[in-house]
């Protein structure tokens, strides 16, 4: 039987996933969403498209699949491959959810998506808070439960040390 030669087909082109990243500054009531974007992708494909922003409220996002009514604000940008800043619209306090989502060009590049929570007047997600320089409480325990182990830890070992019976001297 005589052999063929193997032959890869060559219409295979690679797909790079992208990565979209939004960071929304400190947003002070009366002043309008300063959003900066950016897209990335781990190869040498420059990232260039167009990427849709969407300010919704907070209370809407279980809804946002059923219907676009917690919608606020949409623009859409052309994206050149390097971050740029976005002017959104002046909103009232309160919580809201910015969403971006990123179509390529090139057929090399997958689109992505992301979504980040804000606050106007309260705070937001990328800025820095008014919290008097001091720490964020992350959840931790408090400093006397954590002493109060460390004192059990302590006592448990000299227990166990005192109990112990003396060798006899050989």
């Amino acid at each position: 039987m005589p052999g063929g030669r193997a032959v890869a087909d060559d219409t295979y082109t690679p797909t790079f996933p992208t990565s979209c990243n939004i960071n929304v500054p400190h947003v002070a009531v009366g002043k309008r969403v300063h959003l900066v974007i950016e897209v990335a992708s781990n190869s040498n494909v420059a990232e260039v498209g167009t990427v849709k922003l969407t300010i919704s409220t907070a209370s809407a996002r279980q809804a946002a699949r059923a219907a676009a009514r917690g919608v606020v604000w949409t623009k859409t940008v052309r994206y050149e491959g390097s971050p740029i800043e976005v002017l959104g619209p002046v909103l009232p306090r309160g919580r809201y959810r910015v969403t971006m989502a990123f179509t390529p060009d090139d057929g090399q590049l997958t689109g992505c998506r992301n979504a980040v929570g804000f606050r106007v007047g309260g705070g937001g997600t990328g800025g820095e808070d008014d919290d008097n320089g001091t720490l964020p409480n992350t959840g931790g325990p408090h400093l006397w439960i954590l002493l109060a182990g460390l004192g059990l830890v302590v006592a448990g070992g000299g227990l166990a040390g005192g109990s112990r019976r003396p060798r006899a001297l050989a």
